[in-house]
């Protein structure tokens, strides 16, 4: 038997999960009077302005400043924006909800070793959609969306963000392939504020 609780927290999660949904409906909907194929044309049409322009043919494919961020696939982030970088300061890792993971880990260790990248910082960030249901949740609305089974469809939800990234960065500093000097730190940028709010470590 379920405790009244637990009933208002599903409930809540589901009125969260249906309003956002509705937002992403009507901005999909004022998006919609550009077909596929007028998106790759400007697309096209963007990368021939961007090259005609482009001054970056020689930067290293090491990291400039040493620096390797890994963040959330979500479309609000952009790391070089938001730390002002450059072309080639910075190698950028993404996955849904920026986490630590057995093939990014791996990923981070070679950038350590052979792309000089000496800090690492992961950064997941607020109203992030792997942080705002369950994962049965998930399954079922990915179903009712698509008619297809999700049953074994099992994607890593966050059900809590900060102590998530805390067993993340703590995780990674205890990984004994990566040099004691490299410097890991964790942090979440608030897409409504633009600030990346440092973790204590």
């Amino acid at each position: 038997m379920y405790h009244w609780s637990h009933l208002i927290f599903v409930t809540g999660l589901n009125i969260l999960s249906l309003i956002q949904m509705k937002i992403t409906k009507c901005y999909l909907e004022k998006q919609r009077f550009m077909t596929k194929s007028n998106l790759l044309g400007n697309l096209i049409s963007q990368n021939q302005r961007f090259s005609a322009e482009f001054s970056s043919p020689n930067v290293p494919g090491v990291a400039g400043k040493e620096l390797l961020i890994l963040t959330c696939m979500d479309s609000r982030i952009v790391p070089h924006q938001i730390f002002g970088l450059n072309v080639g300061d910075v190698k950028v890792v993404r996955n849904a909800g920026g986490q630590l993971n057995p093939e990014v880990e791996k990923d981070i260790i070679l950038a350590t070793h052979l792309l000089n990248c000496r800090t690492i910082i992961i950064m997941p960030h607020t109203k992030c959609a792997m942080a705002s249901m369950p994962l049965s949740i998930v399954q079922q609305k990915l179903t009712q969306l698509s008619n297809k089974d999700f049953s074994n469809f099992k994607p890593r939800m966050i059900d809590n963000a900060e102590e998530k990234l805390r067993a993340d960065v703590k995780s990674l500093q205890s990984n004994e392939l990566i040099d004691d000097e490299v410097e890991i730190l964790g942090a979440i940028y608030d897409v409504d504020t633009g600030v990346v709010n440092w973790l204590n470590q």
